[in-house]
């Protein structure tokens, strides 16, 4: 009997099973029955859609609605589907340029979670929308009302500068319209940014700004023409063009506002009374690179699409990188910004030209820079591949104040400011046989400004650069006289605020002894803090004074301008409060970083120092609560970003060095304001 029992058991759980089994085997029939009736829409548009989804046999598990433009899928959206019910939902139509009326696709797919799959299609008629008018958003934030000419067509007029900046927006069109934007991307105007568009017209005053929504076509863009050869934008501020040059060419420009007063560089070219260059170095393929921030022509020798490199044989190309060096001034310092890099002109196989300016594109006491065979870190000549013959210039060996190969100034000794000098690279004997000469060759009168803070006249150190030492108080108002666009000037938000006449300062740091420089043409400002003696302060055992950071990751006035290792470019952290520190920070990129951007936001490596330079340095320190979401020390005293962590661009961080508790150990913060 119990037998039979078991047996009877054993059957029903194996019948169970199997049921079980014919259940999980199901395929389901999926039903879709959209309860929208799609008649047309707007590209643009955020189409809305009902859809009452069922499966009677198994659960289900999403449901997507897909648009195709002819066979590509241009958008889809995603619903998860846990029960028969009813779902709502968009579905974006995106808004292409030169796409003109037409039928789309608009498909519904079903799916249960044995992936079986039903899918009901429409045709979609969609119209581009006839915008009543465009806003021209511009970079000061005003708005410009475009008014439409005709079918696609927009036009603003308006009293404008020679640059114009700004970007395009659509106003809504219908109940499931969006506003649509137009920025610049990649040398174009697309939809969906608002990264601002350069209009620019040969001359400020009035002209007319129109965009064609269907086209993107746009106006005015300066048109650049060398030789008859148009430039192409690179950046809102670089033309570009490349092109084979031959040694005593002539060269034709056309549409270059304010051309007369362009800087032309004497290694490459003449400029006659017509405005013609005439090409002064050996013959080859250039690079020139029109840039309207200086308003002055970039040339570099190229090999196909890519810098020219230093061969074995002493042809191709010698770059200068490093401090203390700039064209066609030291407001557009190289520093150790590899993309910066000054190409040598070829005036003879194997023989390289620089020309320089005393106290305008050399500093004439102070110098870091050297050679190197490509523009960007590789091969580069160190004391054993270069000597001198200068009397001035000195090539470092490691231990004589520069680094293998870095050119220093000898020790009493200085340029004569205004002097004309030029550097040639001899490697007729070898690349590892390397000699350079530097020769005066003549002299030029720099221009000077009378610049005053209160009253108190600033030191001329050279053509763009200006220096006082004076006791400030902080909260005390500076007034600033002799820069009349102090309000475009990068404020540092460490040391100073912009009063609202944007004549004044607010000093922000504690009462001392302090060095200002301007740096006219760059403009910004940097302060060091002094001792009683008038040197540069250091940190005292009560965690008063100074307070210097070199590294990587951090720069100023952007970070084109990285500190790196050097001490010439440490930067004085400002004691905001007795013994305490605090440096606001903007997030920005390596590359292409705009004032302002002081912190990477993807790269930290730097170190507190107590002097500018080496020797004393902050070694360990305890990080505040909430400080090491972002930031951490290693054993060594760098400071570096937290494992897997990246700051939000554009965002603002706040780092502060509490050293009320002694400076051999001080509380770091880091937050995001």
């Amino acid at each position: 009997m119990k037998k039979i029992y078991y047996l009877a058991c054993m059957l029903a759980i194996l019948l169970l099973a199997n049921a079980c089994k014919d259940d999980d085997m199901l395929p389901g029939n999926p039903v879709v029955n959209p309860q929208t009736e799609v008649t047309g829409a707007h590209f643009g548009d955020s189409l809305q859609f009902t859809v009452d989804a069922a499966d009677a046999e198994v659960p289900l598990s999403t449901l997507k609605a897909q648009l195709f433009y002819d066979e590509e899928m241009v958008s889809e959206t995603v619903l998860r589907t846990k029960t028969n019910a009813e779902y709502s939902g968009k579905i974006y139509i995106p808004y292409y340029a030169n796409v003109p009326n037409g039928t789309a696709t608009l498909k519904f797919v079903l799916q249960n979670i044995h992936f079986t799959i039903t899918e009901k299609e429409y045709d979609l008629p969609l119209t581009r929308p006839d915008f009543p008018y465009l806003t021209f958003m511009s970079a000061d934030n005003q708005e410009y009302r475009m008014e439409r000419v005709d079918l696609y067509h927009y036009k603003l007029t308006g009293d404008f500068p020679q640059k114009m900046k700004g970007y395009i927006k659509s106003p809504k069109v219908g109940e499931q319209g969006n506003e649509i934007p137009f920025g610049w991307k990649d040398g174009g105007i697309v939809q969906g940014i608002t990264d601002p568009i350069t209009f620019s017209n040969s001359n400020a005053g009035t002209y007319d700004i129109t965009f064609n929504t269907f086209s993107y076509e746009a106006s005015p863009f300066i048109k650049l023409l060398i030789d008859g050869k148009e430039m192409e934008m690179a950046d809102e501020d670089n033309y570009q063009l490349t092109l084979p040059l031959v040694t005593g060419q002539q060269l034709e420009l056309s549409g270059f506002p304010d051309y007369d007063n362009w800087w032309i560089d004497p290694d490459f070219f003449t400029r006659d009374a017509e405005g013609k260059l005439t090409f002064l170095p050996l013959s080859g393929d250039y690079r020139i690179t029109a840039n309207f921030k200086y308003k002055y022509f970039i040339v570099e020798a190229m090999s196909g699409e890519n810098t020219a490199t230093l061969q074995t044989d002493g042809s191709g190309a010698i770059w200068v990188i490093g401090d203390g060096v700039g064209k066609p001034t030291l407001g557009n310092v190289v520093s150790w910004t590899t993309e910066k890099g000054l190409c040598m002109a070829p005036v003879e196989k194997g023989k390289y030209q620089l020309t320089l300016v005393a106290g305008s594109s050399v500093n004439a006491t102070d110098l870091n820079f050297k050679f190197f065979h490509q523009k960007g870190w590789g091969g580069e000549f160190t004391n054993t591949t270069l000597s001198t013959t200068s009397d001035i210039i000195f090539v470092g060996d490691g231990e004589n104040g520069r680094d293998p190969g870095n050119l220093g100034i000898q020790e009493g000794k200085s340029f004569e400011t205004g002097g004309i000098y030029v550097f040639t690279m001899d490697v007729t004997g070898g690349i590892d046989k390397a000699v350079l000469t530097v020769e005066q060759k003549g002299q030029t009168e720099l221009p000077s400004k009378e610049i005053t803070l209160n009253g108190t006249k600033m030191e001329m150190l050279d053509a763009g650069n200006y220096r006082v030492e004076m006791n400030l108080t902080q909260g005390n108002t500076i007034r600033v006289e002799g820069i009349d666009n102090l309000g475009d000037w990068w404020i540092d938000p460490n040391y100073f605020t912009l009063a609202a006449d944007k004549k004044s300062l607010t000093f922000l740091p504690v009462n001392g002894n302090y060095r200002i420089n301007a740096h006219v043409e760059a403009g910004y400002l940097d302060v060091q803090r002094l001792d009683d003696a008038n040197q540069e302060a250091t940190l005292a055992a009560d965690g008063q004074g100074a307070l210097w950071i070199m590294g990587w990751g951090v720069g100023s006035p952007s970070l084109d301008n990285q500190y790196g290792w050097e001490a010439a470019t440490a930067y004085c952290v400002p004691e905001i409060a007795p013994a305490k520190y605090r440096m606001i920070m903007k997030a920005g990129p390596e590359k292409g970083s705009k004032a302002g951007q002081t912190i990477r936001f993807d790269y930290l490596s730097c170190k507190f120092f107590h002097q500018r330079g080496w020797g004393g340095e902050v070694k360990t320190a305890n990080l505040v609560e909430g400080a090491d979401a972002f930031i951490k020390m290693n054993p060594d005293g760098n400071i570096e970003l937290a494992d897997g962590v990246t700051l939000e661009e554009n965002a603002t961080y706040i780092l502060t060095i509490d050293c009320t508790g002694g400076i051999d150990t001080p509380a770091v913060s880091f937050a995001k304001q």
